[in-house]
């Protein structure tokens, strides 16, 4: 009785908990996408390269709030009720969709909602270390609990029940509705300084990281129930056992030089997946991915900060290029899954993910000079 209310302790913040809510909310919802992918396939009667879009679509909304929401809304409550409200429209909408085409308008939809509540969490706890750790430690933890929930859903009911159980879900941060204090106005700082070499150079690996394992990664539910032959409640458990991974590796104090390599092994582990036929295998990589993945992003960002004269920028620079990388990521999967095999996607993946590793090694291993640290 006393292991609920010592974990619910551990987790007391000063964050506002609807935009905790709602940042659970968030993962839950991309956490649902590759389990459904493989009943949509079969649900509407199109191929790998069409279903791809499913994730897509949903991710390029995703960017296009999250670039947006600074420049054109100012942080509100009102803007968060209405991205509350257009989620939950969306989710109903796709529970519903009696063609393909309009569960994708509903799942643009749903990536517009998304990434203004991203932005709108974010734009709070930017700066305290603290506040950005909550909000980071929420997304492993709900996906520990929707994966497993989201694959019985679907064995049970279908696909079409775990987009109705978002909808009700992305009502619950109504509850409670943040205030935002000074509310920010669109942004008019004007042009943003350009980075050095190196920081570009590092900002790109990021890019052809989260490429590589989104690509991979969206398809992952469907290459082990199709090519594997697994059931939907075991997928959803290698799935947050994946999420559970990511928590100590997220949370991992001290430094980590070389972080670059995590990412090699990261993208070993992306090629695993697509490549082996054995559930065993495949298990054991998707779970290890989420550890590798977690252990190297912070170390590079260290270098990223360390390689750039304005941190700030360059942070906001990889979170815009990273997510660049998933949108295009299932894309790219879905013309090398049409063009070749889960296998091509596999080598692919490994080879864009490893790239990425090569370029952060090379940057940190390649001591700057005093000059370098400037902007061009």
């Amino acid at each position: 009785m006393q292991a609920p209310l010592r974990l619910l302790n551990a987790f007391r913040t000063s964050v506002e908990p609807g935009l905790l809510i709602a940042t659970a909310v968030s993962t839950a919802i991309f956490m649902a996408t590759p389990l459904v992918l493989s009943d949509v396939i079969d649900d509407f009667d199109v191929g790998a390269t069409a279903a791809s879009l499913v994730s897509g679509v949903q991710l390029g909304g995703f960017v296009l709030a999250t670039w947006g929401a600074g420049r054109f809304v100012s942080a509100s409550s009102g803007v968060f009720v209405a991205s509350c409200l257009g989620l939950a429209a969306a989710g109903l909408v796709s529970a519903i969709a009696p063609e393909f085409a309009l569960l994708l308008v509903a799942r643009a939809v749903s990536g517009l909602a998304l990434g203004t509540l991203t932005w709108l969490a974010w734009s709070e706890v930017f700066g305290n270390s603290d506040k950005m750790g909550d909000v980071s430690a929420v997304g492993p933890l709900a996906g520990v609990v929707a994966a497993p929930t989201f694959g019985a859903l679907i064995a049970l009911s279908g696909y079409r029940a775990v987009f109705g159980v978002v909808a009700a879900l992305s009502l619950a941060p109504l509850v409670r509705v943040p205030t935002f204090a000074g509310a920010s106005t669109p942004d008019d700082r004007g042009a943003r300084s350009r980075p050095v070499v190196a920081a570009a150079a590092v900002i790109a690996g990021l890019g052809l990281l989260t490429m590589g394992g989104s690509a991979t990664f969206a398809f992952a539910g469907v290459i082990a129930r199709d090519e594997i032959g697994m059931g939907a409640v075991a997928v959803s458990l290698v799935f947050a056992g994946n999420a559970v991974a990511q928590i100590p590796a997220a949370r991992w104090r001290g430094g980590r030089p070389l972080a670059g390599a995590w990412f090699v092994a990261t993208g070993v582990c992306a090629a695993t997946v697509a490549i082996t036929r054995s559930s065993q295998v495949f298990s054991v990589a998707l779970v290890v991915w989420g550890f590798f993945f977690w252990a190297g992003v912070p170390g590079v960002f260290n270098l990223l900060a360390e390689r750039s004269r304005h941190p700030a920028e360059r942070a906001g620079d990889a979170q815009a290029v990273m997510a660049i990388g998933r949108v295009a990521g299932p894309l790219l999967a879905g013309v090398l899954i049409g063009a070749g095999s889960f296998t091509t996607l596999g080598v692919a993946s490994g080879l864009l993910m490893g790239g990425a590793g090569a370029i952060a090694l090379v940057v940190e291993l390649r001591r700057p000079s005093p000059a370098s640290v400037a902007e061009e």
